[in-house]
């Protein structure tokens, strides 16, 4: 004889809407901490100077000595920028976007392609008509997207937070660089910068 109890094991489950607020909930708290935190104003301090100072001497001290003065200058400008990235903690696009690139150490080979008249053609006036299509400010935006690293793509309101803070991190940078120059221009007569270790800063870079 079939039984006629119904099976509550088996009952669909009814999604209720507090189930969904919940959740929304909780995906809204989870976008708002991955959030970088934007805050330009902790590159005007004297102690973070003194700590990317401090870091930036120690990267420099790692490195061989240059073949030519152009690849000194280009030595000392990865460094400066490598060293700034990590002071930023990773918390802006741009940061990690100098650190992604330099860990990867891709060498890029530059390939010759053969392109037909015809194609460059179209594509030339393609590029025409995208150009009259868009606005000023659109160009001026995606060539402020082009000097931000990793910027390229970031909607209107996030690529100003991020060059504002970029912005404001070279400026610590120019001032730090100009204290170690006048430091080494004056035979070392002036005041030298404070260790890291002392400042709680000694990062492997």
């Amino acid at each position: 004889m079939a039984s006629v109890t119904p099976d509550l094991h088996h009952r669909p489950r009814m999604s209720s809407p507090f189930n969904k607020q919940n959740k929304t909930a909780t995906a809204t708290a989870a976008a708002a901490a991955a959030t970088p935190s934007f805050n330009p104003n902790q590159w005007t301090t004297q102690r973070q100077q003194q700590i990317y100072t401090s870091k930036l001497i120690q990267a420099l001290r790692r490195h061989s000595p240059p073949s030519s003065a152009s690849v000194a200058a280009k030595q000392v400008r990865e460094t400066a920028d490598r060293v700034l990235a990590v002071a930023a903690k990773g918390t802006m696009r741009w940061s990690r976007s100098i650190l992604s690139a330099t860990s990867a150490k891709v060498t890029k080979k530059h390939k010759k392609a053969k392109v037909a008249a015809g194609r460059r053609r179209s594509r030339r006036s393609e590029i025409e008509k995208e150009k009259r299509k868009s606005t000023v400010v659109e160009r001026k935006l995606r060539v402020l997207g082009r000097l931000v690293p990793g910027c390229r793509k970031l909607a209107y309101s996030n690529l100003l937070d991020e060059t504002s803070d970029y912005i404001a991190a070279l400026e610590m940078q120019v001032r730090a660089m100009t204290d170690i120059t006048e430091y080494l221009d004056g035979g070392g007569g002036a005041q030298p910068p404070a260790p890291a270790d002392r400042l709680g800063a000694n990062v492997d870079l």
